[in-house]
């Protein structure tokens, strides 16, 4: 990390703070389990896998509530990182003197995203609201990185819909593009748009922490995947 962005970050702690608790209050309101308790007065983690996640209100629920739920964790994202680019991109060059460091103010919008993004993500997995039980944290890293790189998230997306129509595993095609997203968040960084060595490193450091994150909360469908027990789109769920 360049002295002049450690400078920045440390003098800009405020703005650090309020992105990461408004991003992590956010990502508190857990619409799975907020659809289902005001469609069918029921709690979606009582149902199916548990898990407080789009698949399984599909599974459990209906096609609706589904929707509802991708729509619901998909805005807090795109929400949660706007409101982060703010506060470290625009109001904190009021009060820190960002623009005596020399910090571009496009890289500190970049540092409010990620950090946002990241603590939107916490809050859907550890949601305050709800016990701190809440989902895997897929459609939540779809919608911040839809404004950080609207083409790594697509790649990703494809990804994950290839995956899934061939093998019907939610799970599997998950992992995938878990593992793809700090791969090309390096390539379009560093290869395309031939940004600077600390941009590259920060946005795929990021990336590293974020997928390893999703990696990590699948780690009982991945054991199940190579048990050849886990769940497939269309099948009945005990």
């Amino acid at each position: 990390m360049s002295r002049l962005l450690w400078e920045f970050l440390k003098n800009s702690w405020l703005s650090l703070l309020l992105a990461a608790a408004a991003a992590y209050l956010l990502g508190s309101l857990n619409s799975a389990i907020i659809v289902t308790r005001l469609t069918s007065k029921e709690d979606i983690r009582s149902y199916g896998s548990g898990n407080a996640g789009a698949t399984n209100v599909l599974r459990s629920k209906g096609k609706l509530p589904a929707l509802l739920t991708t729509l619901g964790d998909l805005l807090k994202s795109l929400l949660a990182v706007l409101i982060g680019g703010w506060l470290l991109g625009h109001l904190n060059l009021y009060y820190t003197g960002a623009e005596s460091l020399r910090v571009a103010p496009e890289e500190a919008v970049l540092i409010g995203q990620y950090l946002a993004g990241l603590f939107c993500i916490l809050g859907h997995l550890y949601p305050v609201y709800f016990g701190f039980k809440g989902g895997k944290g897929v459609l939540t890293a779809l919608g911040m990185m839809l404004i950080l790189d609207w083409r790594v998230a697509l790649i990703c997306l494809g990804f994950f819909i290839v995956v899934v129509a061939i093998w019907r595993m939610v799970s599997l095609g998950s992992v995938v593009a878990a593992v793809l997203l700090p791969i090309f968040t390096c390539v379009f960084r560093a290869l395309v748009d031939r940004q600077s060595g600390g941009t590259v490193w920060f946005c795929t450091a990021m990336a590293i922490l974020i997928g390893a994150i999703l990696i990590f909360k699948h780690i009982p469908n991945i054991k199940r995947i190579l048990n050849g027990t886990e769940s497939k789109l269309g099948s009945k769920k005990a």
